[in-house]
């Protein structure tokens, strides 16, 4: 009887939780909503003639609208659809064509590339870090290689909204002509490089050819095949062939498919690594930055991309690393674990030791974490998501959820940011 109340008891605690978390996410994702004609500072007047969201509630700390940031707002209730419409027409219209785009400092744009962030007059940001004069090559020369497929799940996001199955083909503007907007998430798919024997996405150090493989690791250099960002093709591989399904041409949407089954083989084979038994890892690339990537391990747990014995290994892993300590602290996650043969700090960063993507402690994938602990040890996993809400609870009058922080050194950064808040809700209620 007693075991029974305590199983009941977190369970319980477990749902109060949840609920928590979501009217947190709708007051945050609110509170970064830039109207119509609205002015913020640093950021000018919003002359889109759509709603944005920039990342956080602050609205100073990156006064423009974050193509990834956004759409890590989407897949639950908090953003309507007619605004992820304009978001779509907005992101749509920077697109450039065949020819791509040249910069000083030897930038380059491919055809058909989707920007970092746009602002708020509607021009392309293209790297982490700048703003319209694109920088000088400190975040790459080529633009991130994720938002491509962050743009698609904002198509999808319409459309699971909706089921406009016409609004897939009504025209969209860009710049290379008006097209239907389903051929605009197509083209701006193929936009990123990839090995095409894997399907798997690539980066490069040699200057000319270098970026930063996903946002949240703009500060980070890696070369080889790249893990998070190819877990995002294979998502918006998926998401493709059920829109262009829905749009009335199997044909493509079997070629998707193809694409999706192609990545999925070649995840497990290039990047996992049993460390035990019982346990395995990710490598986040296989040159620079072969390292055990946290973040993306829970994140391909939660995506189902992987065989289930893999997903169990892996997921067995984060338990152990969560057990351990040093991972996970205040129900909040470093990318690398600190310690172990792939463990440690980036080998190639910006960032300080202990700071920001180094060492920081983010919210971003708690959801994703969360809920790779349930496959294996349910109570672990209701145990992490009351230590972050505890955590946000006790700190909320001071910004939480933060960015990320570091209870090490007592940094907080960033108050009331939007991934937190809305990924972090909808990662762990809502499967993709």
């Amino acid at each position: 009887m007693i075991g029974l109340f305590l199983v009941c008891g977190l369970a319980l605690s477990g749902a109060t939780d949840l609920a928590y978390l979501h009217d947190l996410a709708h007051e945050v994702v609110d509170s970064a909503r830039v109207a119509p004609g609205a002015t913020i500072p640093n950021g000018g007047r919003n002359i889109t003639g759509v709603a944005l969201r920039v990342p956080g509630g602050t609205q100073t700390f990156y006064p423009a609208f974050w193509i990834r940031d956004a759409a890590m707002m989407l897949g639950g209730d908090l953003v309507p659809a007619d605004e992820v419409k304009g978001w779509v027409r907005v992101v749509a219209a920077t697109q450039p064509g065949l020819s791509g785009l040249s910069f000083a400092h030897g930038l380059r744009i491919p055809a058909y590339s989707i920007p970092d962030h746009i602002t708020l007059d509607g021009r392309a940001c293209w790297f982490p870090g700048a703003y319209t004069e694109q920088g000088t090559g400190q975040y790459g020369h080529l633009p991130p290689a994720d938002d491509a497929f962050f743009f698609i799940q904002m198509v999808d996001e319409v459309f699971r909204l909706t089921r406009d199955k016409k609004w897939l083909q009504s025209s969209i503007s860009t710049e290379w002509g008006d097209h239907p907007t389903i051929e605009v998430a197509d083209r701006a798919f193929e936009s990123v490089a990839v090995d095409p024997a894997t399907g798997l996405v690539v980066c490069d150090t040699e200057e000319a050819n270098n970026r930063v493989d996903w946002g949240f690791c703009d500060s980070i250099r890696k070369a080889g095949s790249c893990l998070m960002p190819s877990l995002l093709r294979w998502q918006a591989a998926g998401r493709l062939a059920k829109l262009w399904d829905a749009a009335g041409d199997r044909s493509r949407g079997d070629r998707y498919r193809a694409v999706s089954r192609q990545i999925a083989v070649n995840v497990s084979a290039t990047f996992f690594r049993s460390v035990s038994p019982t346990e395995g890892l990710l490598l986040s690339a296989t040159g620079l930055g072969r390292k055990d990537d946290v973040w993306a391990s829970a994140f391909a747990v939660w995506l189902r991309v992987l065989p289930k014995d893999i997903e169990r290994m892996l997921a067995m892993h984060l338990l152990a690393l969560c057990r351990a300590g040093g991972t996970v602290m205040e129900g909040q996650v470093r990318q690398n674990p600190p310690t172990g043969e792939f463990g440690g700090h980036w080998e190639s960063s910006t960032s300080e030791l202990q700071d920001y993507q180094t060492g920081g402690y983010w919210a971003t994938p708690t959801g994703w974490f969360v809920t790779a602990l349930k496959r294996v040890d349910k109570r672990a996993a209701d145990r992490m998501l009351a230590e972050y809400v505890a955590y946000v609870k006790a700190n909320r009058a001071k910004g939480a959820p933060f960015e990320w922080i570091n209870p090490k050194t007592g940094v907080t950064s960033n108050g009331n940011y939007g991934s937190s808040a809305g990924l972090g809700y909808v990662s762990m209620t809502r499967h993709p």
